[in-house]
């Protein structure tokens, strides 16, 4: 425990100065003194994750665990703003939810004693050795949920193997988010079972009908068939994604910034390009949507006719691919996809998915091409997100022994 006390407070000035130069400085007073309002009657199961993007994973455990285990009392932490404010929004009526600890230990002891959890569920990311240390000497069962280690991480983590003990031998038990990662992460990772049960991430409904009629009733008399929305996109592919638009020279372009907070950057761009723009929060006719708004990203690809996901054309290594497969959506994405390898290869294999180089001609013919038979492969990637449902039910079987 010792060694873990050290480290934290080793950490805890650099954790805060980082705090302070970002975003986050708008939770910090209630990360650091949090106000619980837990109810000492049931046991808890504390989930924790990082932000927007693995709140999908994160709720299908919430909802899960809520349906199957009521006795127990999930809480979730976000580390997040963006992140925080979205899962308060869509549980903070049902759950408790806070933001993530700061990580100092004085901080993070208020946050064991008041959560005390029974188990404690890391969805995807956030690993802080000393915070999992501290659990782990409290006697909680620590689980990491949906965790993956990408090729370049696992080259790293051999030629210095004593980081990937003090990452993973805290946890009792590991579930991977594909069979590349088990693979990975077990031949690091002596101490805790390492299984794949499946990726949270694409054990998901489609978004409710309501909300995709909604939204088409307050957008959709702007958009011009074909709609092409292009979800999750970095700095680096809107310039790409744009200049393809104008090869194509039909439609409505839909961007959907990973960051909202760049949408007013990315429209003033679109402007310069010599496109009409608008913001989705302020809809007008124009040929190019930019996305300022949180949470609508499922439900425009309801209304789109061929979706591009992005953090493929630049190196980050892809977003869900499923999110569109789900409503049928055939899927466009670039080659940088070391995240979603598996779910790559598979959509393109069935005719579902296309993976376009960085260049704007070849972008707009393999629109083209997709747009030229749009029913037949977003049925074809329907049929790989079938596939990949059922996660859930296997996770819930496997913590049920935890509990």
């Amino acid at each position: 425990m010792k060694k873990y006390l050290w480290l934290g407070r080793l950490i805890c000035p650099f954790h805060l100065l980082a705090q302070l130069r970002s975003r986050r400085r708008e939770t910090l007073r209630e990360r650091w003194r949090p106000r619980f309002g837990l109810s000492p009657e049931r046991p808890r199961v504390w989930i924790h994750t990082l932000s927007v993007g693995e709140l999908q994973a994160a709720g299908v455990l919430l909802e899960g665990l809520a349906s199957a285990f009521p006795q127990y009392q999930p809480v979730l932490t976000v580390a997040t703003v963006s992140g925080l404010k979205r899962a308060r929004e869509l549980w903070g009526e049902r759950f408790p939810v806070y933001p993530g600890p700061l990580q100092c230990p004085w901080v993070l002891e208020r946050y064991l004693s008041a959560i005390s959890p029974r188990i404690f569920l890391l969805v995807e990311s956030d690993l802080w050795p000393h915070w999992l240390g501290m659990l782990r000497a409290r006697g909680v069962s620590l689980i990491f949920a949906n965790a993956a280690l990408s090729e370049r991480s696992f080259r790293r983590f051999r030629r210095f193997r004593f980081l990937a003990r003090w990452f993973y031998e805290p946890f009792s038990l590991i579930l991977a988010a594909s069979e590349e990662d088990r693979r990975r992460i077990a031949a690091l990772a002596s101490g805790p079972q390492v299984l794949y049960l499946g990726n949270l991430k694409y054990d998901f409904p489609p978004p409710d009908q309501g909300e995709i009629e909604r939204l088409a009733q307050s957008l959709g008399p702007f958009l011009s068939p074909p709609v092409l929305v292009c979800g999750s996109t970095h700095p680096g592919e809107e310039e790409i994604l744009l200049r393809a638009f104008a090869r194509l020279g039909r439609g409505t372009l839909v961007l959907c910034p990973r960051r909202p907070e760049r949408a007013r950057e990315i429209l003033e761009r679109a402007r310069a390009m010599g496109f009409s723009a608008a913001l989705r929060s302020r809809p007008e006719a124009a040929s190019v949507i930019v996305v300022d708004t949180l949470g609508e990203l499922r439900a425009l690809y309801g209304l789109s006719d061929l979706a591009f996901v992005g953090g493929t054309l630049v190196p980050v290594g892809g977003h869900n691919l499923l999110e569109p497969a789900a409503l049928k959506v055939p899927v466009t994405f670039g080659p940088e996809v070391e995240s979603v390898a598996s779910v790559a290869r598979e959509l393109r294999e069935a005719g579902g998915g296309l993976c376009v180089p960085p260049h704007p001609e070849e972008v707009a013919s393999a629109w083209e091409r997709m747009l030229s038979a749009s029913e037949r492969h977003g049925q074809a990637a329907f049929s790989v997100y079938e596939r990949h449902r059922g996660a859930a039910k296997r996770y819930l079987s496997v913590l049920s022994h935890y509990l």
